[in-house]
């Protein structure tokens, strides 16, 4: 039982952290007038991916120490 949470802790945390670097990544308006582009993006966004990036990470560490205690 150990061993399937754990694996569904590893794979909920390359989900989260796909999501997390998508957030990071995204624009949300931007133009470009001549040689001058302009990009505007809100920090909430950048702090919900910085949110699903630590969320993530805890999910990898703790199926990670799932897995391993399940071969014990």
């Amino acid at each position: 039982m150990q061993k399937t949470v754990g694996i569904i802790l590893i794979i909920a945390a390359f989900v989260l952290g796909y999501f997390g670097i998508r957030n990071l990544n995204e624009k949300t308006a931007e133009f470009k007038v001549g040689e001058v582009e302009v990009t505007a993006k809100t920090s909430e966004s950048k702090n919900k991916g910085y949110t699903l990036l630590a969320a993530g990470g805890l999910c990898l560490i703790a199926g990670a120490l799932l897995v391993g205690s399940a071969k014990k």
